[in-house]
């Protein structure tokens, strides 16, 4: 079964002039898939995220994540689904300042009720592997970008999601920080087997997942897969970013 199956996903916004985000996007991921997605400015890029997030309602089409259709739950149980089963980050952190990253990083683990053993444990080894286990008694506001952004990675793995989803992660990031942290996501993705879905303007990125999808004006328009090469990946993700057209930030200059 794939974690995730998007099937003719569809989203309109109702005003004096409906506007369509999304029409008909089909696609599906299975467990252990690293996937971008890019496109222009407004092409759809978060209102999918969001609706795959169950933050917003699709207007017709489906999202299943392992096999289950969240937006057809009831509120509470769809508040559940999306804590267990989704893990979130996002290009602005999210972290609360009044509670050390430790206290951050086990948020999910609190709401579930987890022996507090238990959550030091996870929480000790997870910073580990990110690189951040001497920050765990510091404050958010006392470390890095860059070491924020692990601790929302860590924060959104601990409860072991079935799907991770990722808004611009490397949005607010120099591009060392934004290396570290892609090279946060590949660890765990290998390691782990973590599925990651991930929303991005950036092509250095990109070229860390297994394959990127391009959208435009709200449809699914092409998607290239990595091979065996990162550099070779990299160029065809600045190929066909080319070809979509959009705004010139939405191309990086970066090279790798």
């Amino acid at each position: 079964m794939s974690v995730l199956e998007v099937r003719a996903l569809s989203k309109i916004y109702e005003g004096k002039v409906p506007t369509p985000a999304l029409k008909g996007v089909t696609f599906r991921m299975e467990r252990g898939e690293f996937v971008g997605v890019m496109g222009p400015s407004g092409s759809g890029k978060t209102t999918l995220l969001n609706v795959m997030a169950t933050i917003d309602e699709p207007t017709s089409g489906s999202v299943l994540i392992e096999g289950r259709e969240p937006h057809q739950m009831s509120e509470e149980d769809t508040a559940l689904f999306r804590r267990r089963k989704l893990g979130f980050i996002f290009q602005q952190f999210n972290l609360l300042d009044t509670l050390t990253i430790e206290e951050n990083i086990v948020l999910p683990l609190t709401l579930d009720g987890t022996p507090v053993r238990e959550m030091e444990s996870r929480a000790a080894a997870i910073a580990q592997r990110l690189g951040i286990g001497g920050l765990l008694k510091k404050y958010a506001f006392e470390v890095s970008g860059g070491e924020m952004q692990k601790t929302a990675i860590a924060r959104a793995i601990i409860h072991r999601p079935s799907l991770i989803l990722a808004d611009e992660p490397t949005g607010n990031l120099d591009s060392r920080s934004s290396r570290e942290v892609m090279e946060a996501f590949t660890a765990l993705n290998e390691e782990e087997q973590a599925t990651i879905f991930m929303v991005t303007h950036d092509a250095v990125a990109a070229s860390y997942c297994h394959r990127v999808i391009f959208i435009k004006d709200g449809k699914f328009y092409n998607e290239i897969y990595r091979g065996s090469s990162r550099q070779v990946f990299f160029q065809k993700i600045i190929d066909m970013l080319s070809l979509l057209g959009g705004d010139t930030h939405d191309l990086s200059t970066f090279r790798l």
